[in-house]
């Protein structure tokens, strides 16, 4: 049969929403309703792609196949129909249709033959670019489409938006069949960032930077053709784009553009040397004074016609693509270039208004730039950046202090001063969340500071330096060099400079262990208070709330962290924001808490609203999306790591982000989505120095453990757990997870008959070496104690699976229980897996074991963990245990039993298939009593007089019986 071309890539990603539309339409179609759909979209933009993918997916319907050709000097009548049946006839699925004849006698030809075939099974009819056809194809479809009602037919037709312009032919042909009925429309727009970082992931091999996320996507908006071409060849770990277009990029973005006249090739190449939208008259101005404003026109008009261009609200002109304007302007010569750029700043500034719009100061500081006049460039660059912070445009402010910074190196005896320029770039910065500009300004100011003459300012350089390296990556909060910081500030012990450097050397002495720390923090308060800084007092009440929180002094630590918070944001200091924040929820409850991620919602919605930059939000939606999954609330993990994610994080943010997303990834199965984050994670991470207190080992060894690699996941646990310093985040995992991956390869040789000497030995020495869990640091609330008690009996029961113990399914028994009382649900149902498969073994409690089986299954099914969902379905199998799932009618059918709530219909379900008070518990999360409670409801409401009579009752609904006995 003839088949739509395989797609020019195998990426197919973030078109779920319109492939169930097509899958749709072609469903009605199979079920004798006949359809026809028209989708359109830009070149490139994946329209083919999408309707090949969802014609196939196992489909038994008959596609056929056929595509219109941009022919310019020939015409070729019915191309497409005629070209399909030969690709029939080569299958031998033609039937003999006979191609010659005029175009009547064809059409009504192949309307039968489709008639016929419709009948034998369903038939879609694919005809690509059909802004490409003739008359006479047209005309053909049209009947096609209008034919009769009830056949198993879809006819699709892709189209290019762009190209069918007011006068276009194909115009009146769509106004005509969309009066036709069963029609329907499907615009496919471009890839949002998230679906263009899910094709990079899949054509690089590997989880994409950020910045080449936003680099790519910001050039390419989302086409995926362009896409691909851009990236063609990229290393995985690659950060931008490449600066020069590959040719056959540049080849399909003009493809419109070649066909235009020369007149209008050149017109819409200086359009694009303008780089904004234009009007006739003000390109006009600048081609030649020679040409007028209609000619102009008219060329603008061509070119809007074959879809070159787009005619705007307000008559400007613009490309339909941005792409097009980088490619043309890129095509000229170094000296042409220049001139244009110069002919256009000439015009922008004979026309600038007064007070000047920030837009048309920061397009004449390009052209100035760009037609490489140093001295004005800088002029108008620094005009253009003050322009654009006055209109809150940081990204762009940057851009242009960036700028500045590189102009004034190469000019003499100008204002203001390189040091001046790098300051204020340094604060621009700073407001933006842009940590790699800022950490950029930080070390070269730093590079020219006269320590002896300016010791304050060195002071505190120094302090933000070390935040900033922190962020991305660089090193870890340095003892030491906070220490010369505070030497440098003890110039004047009264001044805010030396609160910041006491408060930043009392924050890195606590992570060291040093008992000097609280002093520090201490004395750091008193002299914030004294200078009346609020951005020192803010890091001052943070080195004491963290200080209090290691004394385990909570109510304390709670308040400082507390009060931190309005300093911080009065003065602007995200980093002191955030820091504070983190402390102050550190002394409520522990981080694996919902108590935790609910703090960490309202800290990042209060940043929000006073304007913080995406780097600290993402931080902190990194460590709420990490509390929410931890609790099992792995939707709201899923939305704040999308939040996270949405934008470049920095390396932070990115790095606190993908160990969460790698986590929630492996727990409902998808490995290597897992394996990706965490590749990324291991990019950042380096050598780890400078992350020593985040969960990094134990989610290297828990994604280990998910690809079957026992060894890698223990050297990944034990690395994590003789690391220097305090201990990580999810310090309590790592113990567990070492112990399971020698009980996961003790087991394995159990079953494959070989020895288990020398992997027990490395059992009894881990347990000599760590006869208990890991603690981190932090406050002792009564939930962390549950979970610490947990996780310590998790690492008791893998001690017992290794060995083989009998006592395996007791000890499993308690961690279920234990676990369930810690709010770990994901450690939960990893237990009752466990427990099942002991109470399941010889001489244990079959029915226990088959509860603990069917409770750990429900677990799992609410969390969406396949892996432990297959694994106990496996169990179930090779046990024997029923898994009946509730028969249903009491949610289907609510005509027949009016009258209940969803609990009670959820409870009627489990009891139609026998279940227990303690089961139902178990499944719906509730106490027996509450179970006990809705049986009486039930009984009441149904009119019957036990449990055995409600299960009945279902049955007979299933049936179609009815309630009545």
């Amino acid at each position: 049969m003839a088949m739509p071309p395989e797609p020019s890539s195998p990426v197919f990603v973030g078109r779920e929403r319109e492939l169930g539309t097509i899958r749709g339409l072609l469903d009605r179609s199979a079920a004798e309703e006949a359809q026809a759909l028209v989708v359109s979209g830009d070149a490139g933009v994946g329209k083919t792609a999408l309707v090949a993918h969802a014609c196939s997916n196992g489909r038994r319907a008959l596609t056929i196949f056929g595509a219109c050709l941009p022919l310019t000097s020939m015409s070729i009548p019915l191309m497409p129909i005629r070209a399909a049946l030969r690709a029939m006839d080569e299958d031998d699925d033609g039937g003999g249709v006979e191609l010659d004849g005029d175009d009547r006698d064809l059409t009504l030809r192949f309307d039968d033959w489709l008639g016929r075939r419709c009948r034998e099974r369903p038939v879609v009819l694919v005809v690509d670019d059909v802004q490409w056809a003739d008359q006479s194809t047209l005309d053909a479809l049209m009947y096609v489409i209008a034919g009769p009602a009830r056949r198993r037919l879809s006819v699709i037709a892709t189209l290019r938006a762009g190209e069918v312009g007011l006068g276009h032919p194909l115009q009146r042909w769509l106004a005509d069949i969309r009066r036709l009925p069963r029609m329907s429309e499907l615009v496919l727009d471009p890839l949002d960032r998230v679906g263009t970082a899910q094709q990079l992931q899949a054509l690089l091999g590997a989880v994409p930077h950020q910045s080449l996320i936003d680099d790519v996507h910001g050039r390419t908006r989302g086409n995926p053709y362009f896409t691909r071409l851009m990236v063609t060849g990229l290393p995985a770990d690659a950060r931008a784009a490449p600066e020069t277009f590959p040719a056959d990029l540049s080849s399909a973005v003009l493809q419109a553009w070649f066909r235009l006249t020369p007149e209008t090739r050149r017109l819409a190449t200086v359009l694009a040397v303008g780089g904004v939208a234009m009007h006739a008259s003000e390109l006009a101005e600048v081609v030649d004074a020679h040409v007028s404003v209609d000619a102009i026109r008219a060329r603008l008009t061509e070119a809007v016609d074959l879809g070159t261009l787009d005619l705007l609200d307000g008559g400007a002109y613009w490309f339909h693509h941005p792409m097009n304007a980088e490619v043309l302007e890129a095509s000229l010569g170094e000296d042409e270039r220049r001139e244009w750029h110069r002919r256009f700043a000439k015009l922008l500034e004979a026309r600038l208004a007064d007070p000047a719009p920030a837009a048309s100061v920061i397009a004449i500081a390009d052209h100035r730039y760009r037609a490489g006049e140093t001295r004005a460039a800088f002029e108008w660059t620094l005009r253009a950046a003050a322009a654009a912070g006055d209109a809150a445009g940081r990204a762009e402010e940057l851009r242009l202090l960036r700028r500045a910074v590189s102009l004034r190196e190469d000019l003499d005896d100008v204002t203001p001063s390189l040091d001046d320029l790098l300051r204020r770039l340094r604060h621009a910065a700073a407001d933006a969340g842009a940590t790699g500009d800022e950490l950029d300004a930080v070390e070269a100011l730093l590079a020219r500071v006269d320590e002896r003459a300016e010791p304050l300012v060195a002071a505190e350089l120094r302090v933000r330096r070390m935040h900033l390296r922190f962020m991305r990556g660089r090193s870890f909060i340095e003892v030491d060099e906070m220490r010369e910081a505070v030497g440098l500030a003890s110039a004047d012990t009264s001044s805010r400079e030396y609160a910041i450097a006491l408060a930043e050397l009392a924050h890195a002495e606590l992570w060291a262990g040093d008992p000097a720390a609280l002093a520090h923090a201490r004395t750091a308060i008193d002299v914030a208070r004294a200078a009346g800084d609020p951005q020192a007092l803010s890091l001052a009440l943070s080195a004491g709330s963290m200080a209090a929180n290691f004394a385990e002094e909570t109510a304390v630590a709670a308040e400082l962290g507390h009060a931190a918070q309005a300093p911080a944001l009065e003065a602007r200091a995200w980093w002191a924001f955030v820091h504070a924040s983190m402390w102050e929820a550190n002394a409520i409850e522990t981080w694996a808490s919902e108590a935790f991620a609910l703090r960490m919602r309202d800290r990042r919605l209060e940043l929000e609203a006073h304007g913080g930059p995406h780097a600290y939000i993402a931080w902190l939606s990194a460590a709420e999306a990490s509390s929410w999954l931890t609790v099992g609330g792995w939707h709201e993990a899923d939305e704040r790591l999308r939040v996270a994610l949405g934008s470049d994080p920095g390396p932070l943010g990115d790095l606190e982000a993908r160990l969460a997303a790698a986590r929630l990834a492996l727990l409902q199965g998808r490995q290597r989505e897992a394996e990706g984050h965490l590749l990324r994670v291991e990019e950042l991470v380096v050598d780890g120095s400078a992350f020593l207190a985040v969960e990094y080992d134990a989610v290297r060894a828990e994604v280990r453990l998910g690809a079957g690699d026992p060894v890698a996941a223990y050297d990944a646990a034990l690395e994590g757990a003789v690391d220097r310093g305090v201990p990580p985040t999810m310090a309590e995992w790592l113990l567990p997870f070492a112990a399971r991956a020698l009980a996961d390869r003790a087991q394995a040789a159990r079953d494959g008959g070989e020895p288990t000497d020398a992997i027990l030995a490395t059992l009894d020495a881990l347990v000599e070496r760590f006869p208990h869990i890991i603690e981190d640091s932090g406050t002792w609330t009564e939930l962390m104690r549950h979970q610490v008690d947990a996780l310590d009996r998790m690492y008791v029961a893998e001690r017992a699976r290794a060995r083989a113990d009998a006592a395996a399914a007791f000890c499993w028994t308690e961690t279920v229980e234990a676990c369930a009382d810690a709010h770990l649900p994901w450690e939960e149902a990893y237990a009752r897996w466990r427990a099942a498969e002991a109470l399941l073994g010889r001489g244990h409690d079959r029915q226990a074991g088959a509860e603990m089986l069917r409770t750990g299954l429900a677990l799992a099914r609410r969390l969406g963990a396949r892996p432990v969902e297959g694994e106990l379905l496996d169990l179930a199998a090779r046990a024997r245990v029923p898994i009946e799932e509730p028969a249903g009618a009491a949610s289907v059918a609510p005509a027949a039993l009016p009258g209940l709530t969803e609990r009670e219909r959820d409870v009627l379900d489990l009891i139609a298939v026998g279940r227990t008070y303690g089961e139902i518990a178990r499944t719906l999360m509730i106490s027996e009593k509450t179970v006990s409670t809705h049986v009486s409801h039930l009984l009441a409401k149904t009119g019957t007089a036990n449990r055995v009579e409600l299960a009945r009752l279902v049955h007979r609904v299933a049936d179609g019986a009815g309630p009545a006995a």
